[in-house]
């Protein structure tokens, strides 16, 4: 019966993503396991949920992340599936790695043992959110951006302080500006989480210095209309 649930899966990776990159799609649990959840040994909770144990506080947890959305944006307007792993066996099943929680597109989500809580709940429907309201336009913003603002939208303590703007920052703003220019992927001197200081103190102040959440969906509404990300916006 599993067996046949995942070729199932595989036919509607196929028919999300296309025949060009159906290969690449089977070959990544994540997107499978998104696709059947219930392939790779979870069970449907109700409301979009999937998990491997029924723990009463993870509906809870992610109402909660689903406040923090709604109260960044306005409303929430993705409704991704949730798959929640309590053991890291489950998590390395579905096809995660040493991350505490992971987007694919805006119609999956993954948390791990160990994100399996609100601010990292938050910070992924965050991503899921951005990108479901740029549409085609958020292939135009960069990882930078985007990893700060999810910061930001779900307040995490461990990248951002109390305060308003810049002193938000956990580290100098002229320490943080370099993220702007930096591939996101190049190697931080052993600081793994040192672009997420970064470009949450960059991202917070811009979005105090212009005027708030409501600069973000002026944002998203410019960037569809065809507006480039550099003029868009400044930094510094």
């Amino acid at each position: 019966m599993r067996r046949r649930r995942w070729i199932i899966a595989a036919v509607v990776v196929a028919a999300l993503l296309g025949a060009t990159t159906a290969t690449a799609a089977l070959a990544a649990p994540t997107v499978t396991a998104a696709a059947c959840p219930q392939c790779y040994g979870l069970t449907a909770r109700g409301g979009g949920l999937y998990s491997d144990r029924d723990d009463p506080a993870h509906r809870p947890m992610l109402d909660a992340a689903d406040r923090r959305i709604a109260a960044f944006y306005g409303s929430r307007t993705v409704q991704p599936r949730i798959l929640i792993c309590t053991t890291g066996d489950c998590y390395r099943r579905i096809g995660g790695g040493g991350e505490k929680g992971r987007t694919i597109r805006t119609w999956a989500l993954l948390l791990s043992p160990n994100g399996a809580n609100e601010t990292i709940a938050t910070h992924e429907l965050s991503h899921g959110e951005f990108h479901q309201r740029l549409g085609s336009a958020r292939d135009r913003v960069p990882q930078w951006f985007d990893e700060g603002l999810a910061v930001l939208v779900s307040d995490d303590a461990r990248y951002l302080q109390a305060g308003r703007g810049e002193a938000r920052c956990r580290l100098p703003l002229a320490e943080a500006l370099p993220v702007v220019t930096t591939d996101w992927s190049a190697p931080t001197g052993g600081a793994v989480d040192h672009h997420y200081l970064q470009a949450g103190c960059v991202v917070a102040k811009w979005v105090d210095d212009n005027g708030g959440p409501a600069a973000v969906l002026d944002l998203i509404d410019r960037l569809r209309d065809g507006a480039a990300f550099e003029t868009a916006v400044t930094v510094g």
